[in-house]
């Protein structure tokens, strides 16, 4: 196990009930302008929009609201939420969202006390602020713990580029698992497979040791409760523990002492700067096809995932032969979700140019079984056109 140091800031609040129970004594710590950010509306048809502003309106804060936030966020609306910030003197931004949401969020907050641009600081010369923004999360859609890191990527729709920010870590979480309820499942599944995605692209990284054993407990848990809701068992039950996995993912523990394999992950981010589309949705149509590609160089790892997460049976089958069995089950539990198996079947007609474009961008993962070269990554994207 590599050497590596562990702290974590975060406080969560998870349970029923829990914005109208905690938020208010949370609102005492801050000053009265509160900045709301949430995305297309949604909060508004299913009620969770009234029980915090009752919370807000009791605590006597000026609510200033920031709405409109996109999946893939942009940058040009990451720059839109620095200059309210700034305007109205925001003294904390409550991220009401999913990971989109709370991504913008997160960037807006290093950007609010710096002279210069945020994309030409961060991104071209590697300047992180030393004082940001203060912001908050209150979780509406679960997926790969966006509420539990200071990391957040947007897309700068001029340059056609996704970039990862680093932003302010959420002074304080609030999970309620009725939340999560209000989404359709169509929403709610890629973000499930987004936390299935996190978790596997941390196992198949080049070394092993006692985290992957946890990670394995995890992935079974997910995959367990994606089978329950393709099965149609949707109950808060399942969606309390997948609300919580989500969390825990990006907590970074798994990934303690040991390197990832994100090849995929970074596929879909530059491929999200061109089509905008679900980042669940996009990893569920690239893995299975990238795992194709390489799971020869790291059989043994694909192998024990095929047997320890996917219960594939061992009896008769070469390493290879399980491996393969594995990323089969993989797609199918994808199919079984009712997410699509490729971009045409999302509605996005990939084309050569992007998939070039990708992969002019690509840097190749040393964390891998086998690093990519930019060929390989213009031939898995067109595989999955």
């Amino acid at each position: 196990m590599n050497n590596f140091e562990y702290e974590w800031p975060v406080k969560v609040y998870f349970g029923e009930n829990t914005v109208k129970e905690k938020l208010g004594s949370e609102l005492k710590n801050w000053g009265r302008n509160i900045m709301l950010a949430y995305g297309g509306g949604s909060i508004r048809k299913n009620g969770i929009y009234d029980e915090i502003m009752g919370v807000l309106k009791q605590a006597d804060k000026n609510v200033v609201e920031f709405s409109g936030i996109t999946a893939n966020p942009t940058y040009a609306k990451v720059q839109e939420g620095i200059e309210l910030y700034r305007k109205e003197e925001i003294d904390l931004i409550l991220a009401v969202g999913g990971g989109s949401v709370i991504d913008c969020c997160k960037i807006i907050t290093a950007g609010v006390y710096i002279d210069e641009d945020l994309w030409d600081s961060q991104i071209n010369h590697k300047q992180v602020a030393e004082k940001m923004g203060c912001f908050a999360a209150v979780v509406t859609m679960s997926g790969a713990g966006a509420e539990m890191d200071c990391l957040g990527a947007c897309s700068n729709e001029a340059l056609k580029l996704k970039k990862t920010f680093i932003g302010s870590y959420a002074k304080f979480v609030m999970e309620d698992p009725r939340y999560v309820m209000a989404a359709p499942l169509s929403i709610f599944m890629p973000g499930v497979f987004d936390s299935l995605s996190h978790c596997m692209e941390t196992f198949f990284g080049n070394d092993t040791n006692v985290h992957d054993e946890m990670n394995i407990g995890l992935m079974r848990n997910i995959v367990r409760n994606m089978r329950e809701l393709s099965r149609g068992n949707d109950t808060l039950s399942v969606r309390s523990d997948l609300m919580w996995d989500s969390s825990l993912i990006q907590m970074f523990l798994l990934n303690a002492g040991k390197p990832g394999d994100f090849q995929a992950h970074q596929m879909e981010n530059l491929l999200g700067a061109h089509s905008h589309g679900t980042h669940g949705v996009q990893l569920g149509i690239l893995q299975p096809v990238y795992y194709r590609h390489i799971y020869k160089y790291g059989a043994d790892k694909f192998a024990w995932f095929a047997r320890a997460v996917l219960d594939i049976d061992a009896e008769g089958k070469t390493k290879e032969e399980l491996a393969l069995a594995g990323i089969d089950a993989l797609e199918a539990l994808i199919k079984n979700a009712n997410l699509p198996l490729s971009f045409h079947e999302a509605g996005y007609e990939l084309t050569l140019e992007v998939a070039k474009d990708v992969a002019e961008n690509f840097i190749a993962s040393p964390g891998s079984c086998r690093p990519l070269s930019k060929e390989e990554v213009v031939e898995i994207i067109m595989k999955c056109k």
